[in-house]
């Protein structure tokens, strides 16, 4: 269904600390069974590095499109 449109990987990746922090201020809880931590420890280890990788940790969302609509220009 995409052969007709680019598509790009792009992982938005915020630090430990900041899931965390933005995981307190939600109202429901994401996260049973593990950790923020132990998430981001794993996700890290074993995603491959392909694509574009931002760190979306001291962003707010209007900034992340940004730099994503910077990378692909």
């Amino acid at each position: 269904m995409l052969k007709h449109y680019p598509v790009h990987v792009i992982i938005l990746c915020q630090n430990a600390e900041t899931v965390k922090k933005r995981e307190k201020m939600r109202g429901k809880v994401g996260y049973t069974g593990f950790t923020a931590g132990t998430l981001y420890a794993d996700f890290m280890k074993t995603t491959p590095k392909i694509g574009f990788w931002l760190d979306t940790s001291e962003q707010s969302p209007e900034q992340s499109v940004e730099d994503i609509l910077l990378y692909f220009r």
